[in-house]
């Protein structure tokens, strides 16, 4: 004759075999989450504002992207700025429709997203705002005395460092942004040969 075991006995057996079983089901979890995780192929060529490249899009778990401060701005020769666009335009892109910097929702409305408020009736008020902004950079948005260490194209572009393209969600059109390109790398300036003061 067999021993009958209690229905209390079984339950306790059950719930200690559940209780063995917990360590290995963690491991198996935690070496799958090791596993093909989006931000576990991050490289130093991901693109990280590209929802195509696994980084850091992929599937939460793998270590976040640490963004570097932006790249330094190769400014060029006076000589090769002759013909650069002046601050007066790269004004009007600014606040025209597609980069819409000064509308309500943007930067238009006091105190402007991220306490950035820029001016749609004064050029020199809104060169002053970007000039005087550092943000977690820790150096002007528009640097007049070390150019080579200004961030707007890295934000504009969206440039690893320069947090999403500006304005959102892709950023201003080629022909746009060449312009204010040009206009950087020939030194930011707002007035004379480079730049003018605009409206």
């Amino acid at each position: 004759m067999t021993a009958r075991t209690s229905p209390r006995a079984r339950s306790r057996r059950t719930f200690r075999a559940a209780l063995a079983l917990i360590p290995a089901l963690a491991l198996g979890a935690f070496a799958g989450c090791q596993i093909g995780v989006g931000d576990q192929a991050c490289t130093e060529q991901s693109i990280v504002n590209d929802k195509d490249d696994a980084c850091p899009y992929g599937p939460p778990g793998g270590p976040k992207v640490r963004e570097t401060g932006c790249p330094e701005l190769t400014i060029l020769d006076p000589s090769a700025c002759t013909t650069a666009p002046t601050w007066a335009e790269v004004y009007s892109i600014l606040t025209g429709p597609s980069a819409g910097c000064t509308i309500g929702g943007c930067h238009g409305a006091a105190p402007g997203a991220r306490g950035i408020f820029l001016s749609a009736d004064s050029s020199d008020a809104f060169y002053d705002e970007l000039k005087g902004y550092s943000g977690a950079q820790g150096y002007p948005y528009i640097n007049e005395e070390d150019p080579s260490r200004s961030w707007i194209l890295c934000n504009l572009q969206g440039t690893p460092g320069g947090g999403a393209p500006m304005p959102p969600p892709s950023g201003l059109s080629d022909t746009d942004y060449a312009i204010i390109e040009q206009w950087a790398l020939c030194g930011l300036r707002r007035t004379g040969g480079g730049g003018d003061a605009g409206p």
